[in-house]
């Protein structure tokens, strides 16, 4: 160690204003250009090095060193030498050679080398991961002795300022390893916890839901049916128009079954004024009474065909069995249409005879009991939805061309009816309970699954 010699007064007062500029308010960028730069100001030098916490953390001049330069690789090598060595001037013949070639290349002939002090040195060449602070200054002329007692003066008096003197006092203790693997060890143990913790977030129980498009739909639906083969002229009713029993639904065209009405009224007409003619003739001819019969059959069946053919006639027109509502499909596609008998061509139902149907797509089929609640959430206005509790589940999908391959569900309604047949919206199906992870991954495994088969 140098020796101490007394304090000049320029020494004082140039150590005094780097002092103020080092206020406790600065931070610790603003300190360590005052060591790097401003100390030039009181001693002049060309170069200055700090090292701290096992790497350079300033050099004069310059905002930051390449790490992956050859510049800094070399200075990462020469670092444990300088950590070993006492404060003092340095030149490169004290140094080993492989580290001696590339001074002259980066650095001026004389070196200046200042360790925290209080030992701080031998502390941190038996530390295996910090290396206590020092201070490196660098010109072409030798360092005098007064100038490396000042200048080792004011290092000290910097380190208290800027804080690594604590660390400097850590790491002679022995308290700078304990710290830091006791660091070690607390980071470990978030990572252990945190891990933990994630793990059993995964296998936290939650219900698993699908959502499905849904509607209500009458429970009970009166399907009215043509009765007659031929065209629809007209439907005399809306879509959700209430109707009385016997209200006119729809006509289908008649003028066929009129136009045959009239020629079996015609031949009604003639064959009973035949039977009428052939009766009289009986009276006094006896041969007339053999054609009697045959005569009266005639009749008979002109008589059976005008009344066949008018009630033809009267099933042409559609009108309503019950009161209720009249459901109707594409209704403006109706006229002009043929129909058989027997095919569907309205449904009418009662306004309180409601239940939930659902569409489930076969990607969200999941195990649904009967029983699982359903919440029908309406698209036109939000508020309380539709509650209703599961009572069919299809067994096999089938196809819609609005909504396409699924299976269909049907739910009985909770509470009284408050909706209007129709109201159209999103089922909410709540199933099992499951793993937190199961339901973040159901979907993704189902559609790796698709794509790679496996």
């Amino acid at each position: 160690m140098m020796d101490a010699a007394p304090l000049l007064a320029d020494d004082a007062a140039s150590t005094l204003a780097l002092l103020q500029a080092c206020k406790p308010g600065a931070s610790a960028a603003e300190r360590r250009f005052v060591l790097l730069n401003r100390s030039r100001e009181a001693w002049p030098y060309q170069q200055a090095l700090l090292w701290a916490d096992g790497g350079v953390q300033g050099h004069s001049g310059v905002g930051q060193i390449d790490r992956l330069g050859p510049y800094a690789q070399w200075l990462e090598r020469l670092l444990p030498v300088l950590a070993a060595r006492p404060a003092g001037a340095l030149q490169s013949e004290a140094l080993p050679a492989e580290l001696a070639a590339p001074w002259a290349e980066y650095w001026p002939a004389h070196a200046l080398w200042l360790p925290a002090p209080a030992g701080t040195a031998d502390a941190a060449a038996s530390a295996t991961d910090r290396v206590a602070p020092g201070w490196l200054l660098l010109r072409d002329l030798p360092w005098t002795e007064r100038e490396a007692q000042a200048l080792a003066r004011w290092w000290a008096l910097w380190l208290q300022q800027d804080g690594l003197a604590t660390a400097a006092a850590q790491a002679a203790s022995g308290w700078g390893p304990r710290w830091r693997a006791l660091r070690r060890t607390s980071r470990l143990r978030l990572w252990a916890g945190g891990l933990l913790m994630m793990l059993a977030m995964l296998a936290w129980p939650v219900t698993l839901t699908v959502r499905a498009p849904g509607e209500l739909v009458p429970r009970h639906p009166l399907v009215v049916r043509a009765l007659v083969e031929g065209t629809v002229r007209a439907l005399r009713v809306e879509p959700n128009q209430p109707v009385k029993a016997g209200q006119v639904l729809a006509e289908l065209d008649d003028a066929g079954w009129q136009g045959r009405l009239q020629v079996a009224r015609q031949a009604l007409m003639t064959a009973e004024a035949e039977w009428r003619q052939i009766s009289q003739q009986a009276l006094l001819d006896p041969r007339a009474k053999s054609q009697l019969a045959a005569a009266q059959g005639r009749h008979e069946e002109r008589r059976s065909e005008v009344a066949y053919l008018t009630e033809q006639l009267r099933r042409s027109v559609l009108v309503a069995p019950q009161d209720g509502v009249a459901l109707i499909q594409d209704p403006g596609s109706w006229p002009g249409r043929s129909v058989v008998a027997g095919e569907a061509i309205l449904k009418l139902a009662e306004p309180q005879d409601q239940e939930l149907e659902a569409w489930l797509a076969v990607g969200d089929a999941i195990e649904l009991p009967p029983g699982t609640a359903m919440a029908l959430h309406l698209a036109g206005r939000t508020g309380e939805p539709v509650h209703a509790k599961l009572r069919l589940f299809a067994y096999e999908a089938e196809q819609r061309a609005d909504l396409g391959l699924g299976y269909r569900l049907r739910g009985t309604l909770e509470g009284p009816v408050t909706e209007r047949l129709g109201a159209r919206g999103t089922v909410r199906l709540e199933g099992p309970s499951v793993p937190l992870a199961y339901w973040l991954l159901r979907r993704p495994l189902a559609a790796l699954r698709e794509t790679t088969g496996w």
